[in-house]
């Protein structure tokens, strides 16, 4: 049997990945929607359900319904009203097939990044079959998380083709690439405003692998430079921050005014963030905020984000791996975690593209640490073995948590089983049981045990 090319091996294995993908995420053609966000997005939202129209297409642009403004992804769900109607299974199908291609997509770019196709190829297995994928893939609603997470990896593989591009100012068309990275980057926007760190992510990127910054590297430049080079998709993200703030106008909770206190939360969600990607266990929809906080829990939070930030930014040189993942996966929570709900700690749906970070400086730092050791056959071999292993790990806990997003009712059972006192999970449960009982036109779903319906579902 001959070997594959380089170029046939990364066909072979995107296909493979796709395929996986799929089959792991094959039952979701049986699932239901879900009477939390799926009502206001799809089966009960009569414009979305009109499909494609002129009308609609002027809803989508000129409204925030949802408290939001992401007309890309009404579009989105809109079109699939028009090919199929209001069938759930075909709804889910199409989340399942957009994840798989960026999947594909994060291996294309993470192999033509650094020139690793396996470490790659384990962050993309990671990312497609890790079991936090599992809200935004199996959750109609959250269309907007894979759709914005293609259009943000097609941005990053667009610069870095611009980077890599040795004579795009010579040739006729230079730039081309750049000006369609900026283009992807305001249609990721577009679905979903939580992607407005990328610019930020950009930089990163040329510090390494680009290694842009490198008095080695002859294209080289200041950081000044740089930063010039990106003021367009600096603007974006500033205007849609902006469009952000006036959507939410009313309705965003009053953030704490003690600063300490609003670090305090941010290092507990980090810290809830980096067990759970590390320690996927009692997953649910929705996390509330434990009513108390010891002091231990604080001071182990600030010990590993702080130290982690430290450890990464003194090792920088050597290892730059790591502080890239690392501050990858911080800056791309920023959005979520600096913006505090009442009563809210976490979500799943959240890690979607911070989390690609987050496997980049684990799969990068322990490939570093096993080249270091001597018979590399045999770490070679082992290296592969648990790889492999952990990706088949990950999938069945993907297909066991999959099983908890059939419909509403198992949704929000399992989500009381996690945590009794879910008050938010009992409500619903009792409206959904009563309107099954009657028969009757689903009632609006509270978000929270008070009965106020008016605060906003973060972007």
């Amino acid at each position: 049997m001959t070997r594959l090319s380089l170029n046939q091996r990364k066909w072979f294995f995107s296909l493979l990945l796709v395929l996986v993908t799929l089959a792991v995420y094959w039952p979701v053609r049986h699932h239901d929607f879900i009477n939390y966000d799926d009502d206001d997005y799809v089966y009960a939202n009569d414009m979305v359900k009109a499909g494609l129209t002129w009308q609609g297409f002027e809803w989508a642009f000129m409204g925030t319904h949802a408290v939001n403004w992401h007309p890309l992804t009404w579009l989105s769900h809109m079109l699939d009203c028009q090919l199929f109607g209001v069938n759930p299974g075909a709804h889910h199908l199409m989340n399942v097939l957009i994840h798989s291609a960026n999947a594909v997509l994060l291996l294309w770019l993470l192999d033509l990044l650094t020139g690793k196709f396996w470490r790659s190829a384990l962050v993309a297995g990671l990312f497609a079959l890790h079991p936090l994928r599992v809200e935004s893939v199996a959750w109609v609603a959250e269309r907007k998380d894979v759709l914005c997470g293609f259009f943000f990896l097609l941005t990053l593989l667009m610069y870095v083709r611009h980077v890599y591009a040795p004579a795009r100012r010579a040739r006729p068309g230079s730039g081309i690439e750049l000006r369609l990275a900026l283009l992807f980057y305001a249609l990721a926007l577009l679905c979903k405003p939580m992607v407005v760190t990328l610019p930020l992510i950009l930089l990163l990127l040329d510090f390494w692998p680009l290694r842009r910054f490198a008095d080695s590297n002859p294209q080289a430049s200041s950081f000044k430079l740089q930063l010039r080079e990106k003021w367009p998709f600096f603007f974006l993200a500033a205007v849609f921050s902006g469009i952000t703030v006036l959507a939410q106008h009313g309705v965003l909770p009053a953030q704490p005014g003690n600063p300490l206190l609003l670090l305090e939360n941010l290092l507990l969600e980090y810290a809830g963030y980096i067990e759970m990607m590390l320690w996927p266990h009692n997953q649910s929809f929705l996390y509330l905020r434990p009513e108390h906080i010891s002091g231990l829990q604080l001071l182990l939070a600030a010990l590993v984000v702080v130290g982690m930030s430290i450890w990464t930014l003194a090792d920088r040189q050597r290892r730059p791996w790591l502080a890239v993942g690392w501050f990858w996966f911080l800056v791309m929570l920023l959005p979520v975690t600096a913006v505090q709900l009442p009563g809210l700690f976490i979500a799943d749906r959240y890690t979607y593209l911070p989390g690609i970070g987050f496997c980049v400086l684990v799969v990068w730092g322990i490939a570093g640490l096993l080249a270091a050791l001597p018979a590399q056959r045999v770490v070679t071999t082992s290296a592969c073995l648990f790889a492999v292993t952990l990706l088949l790990v990950c999938a069945g806990l993907t297909r066991e948590q999959l099983g908890f997003w059939q419909n509403t009712r198992t949704l929000l059972e399992h989500a009381l089983k996690i945590d009794p006192h879910n008050g938010v999970a009992q409500i619903n449960l009792r409206v959904y049981l009563f309107d099954q009982e009657h028969s009757g036109i689903w009632q609006k779903r509270t978000l929270y045990p008070n009965g106020n319906t008016n605060q906003p579902v973060q972007p």
